[in-house]
């Protein structure tokens, strides 16, 4: 291959360089390592809030999504008003599937408590209307007689969404009635229930933004003044680019 057309094919690569750095350049990845139901439950958020977000599937079959980098803060707040990604909890197979060939009786007592806590803040965080919970649990203590020094307690953190909807007496009452269910001699008077507002719904400005097509893409209406900067800089590129490689072109030619 000629000096010349070695010139050609690095303008030529030159030449489509720009359009591809305005291309992977629009979008940023908001949440990665997510399951497809995850992913799934996080862009149709977005979408019905009215934010351009897509779903890319991953390596070892995660997904992520993505959004506008214009629109990423906006992104965020919309979903932790919703409580999204919902919070992964620990079963007991995941906590004892981990043990190791010896373990000392505290750190067995560890395990069963943080396992029993995740399981009963799994539970709670399924009731419609909470966005997520926490358990902690106090457990019986016994002395070196075999005798019970302690009784059991726990308090249940609950983060709910804002609405009128929300019931905090019935809910509290349920809840004591599902914790003291699932721990072994837990009274009902000694569960603490709190209860926390969410960040609420998105404002109407947040959920319904203003959209301009442009050239076929579809952005928003804030945006519109950067992309057209962005395209006439891209064209200038090329513009400049046609130019030197038609020089190079005719050079080659004398």
């Amino acid at each position: 291959m000629t000096v010349t057309g070695r010139m050609v094919r690095l303008f030529a690569v030159f030449l489509c360089l720009p359009a591809l750095l305005f291309v992977c350049g629009c979008q940023v990845q908001l949440y990665g390592a997510l399951t497809e139901g995850e992913a799934n439950q996080v862009l149709a958020v977005l979408l019905d809030a009215g934010l351009a977000a897509e779903k890319r599937p991953g390596e070892e079959g995660v997904f992520g999504v993505f959004v506008e980098e214009t629109e990423f803060a906006a992104a965020i707040r919309v979903l932790d008003g919703k409580g999204l990604p919902a919070r992964r909890y620990d079963d007991f197979g995941n906590v004892f599937g981990k043990v190791a060939m010896f373990s000392t009786p505290l750190e067995e007592k560890a395990r069963y408590l943080y396992a029993m806590q995740e399981e009963l803040a799994h539970t709670v965080s399924e009731i419609d209307g909470v966005l997520s919970a926490r358990v902690h649990l106090v457990l019986p203590e016994q002395d070196q007689l075999g005798r019970t020094i302690q009784t059991p307690s726990a308090a249940v953190f609950v983060k709910h969404v804002d609405d009128e909807r929300h019931d905090s007496a019935a809910q509290r009452m349920e809840i004591r009635r599902l914790v003291a269910a699932g721990v072994p001699n837990l009274d009902e008077e000694r569960i603490v229930v709190s209860f926390f507002p969410g960040a609420g719904e998105p404002t109407p400005a947040l959920s319904r933004p203003q959209w301009k097509k442009i050239l076929g893409l579809k952005i928003g209406e804030e945006s519109a003044p950067r992309l057209w900067w962005l395209l006439g800089g891209v064209a200038g590129a090329m513009l400049l680019e046609a130019a030197i490689l038609a020089f190079l072109l005719r050079k080659g030619r004398k």
